[in-house]
């Protein structure tokens, strides 16, 4: 009710950001067939981090920048 008095007659929708195990381990299952792949558009060393944010800032990203740590 707070929600809707604050943005009005918005329709306001609930996120949880807390996935539960059987679901985890459905979506490791569909990343271990295939099923889903994640897009990875560059991967940036971690000395280039700065230049990782300036490509992102910049916009035009067609998928994920991957910080290499190792």
């Amino acid at each position: 009710m707070l929600a809707s008095t604050l943005h009005g007659s918005r329709r306001i929708r609930v996120f949880s950001g807390n996935p539960g195990t059987e679901l985890l381990a459905q979506i490791t299952r569909y990343a271990e067939h295939g099923d889903i792949v994640p897009v990875v558009d560059t991967v940036h060393p971690l000395d280039r981090l700065a230049d990782a944010h300036r490509a992102l800032e910049a916009g035009g990203v067609r998928g994920k920048h991957v910080i290499q740590i190792r």
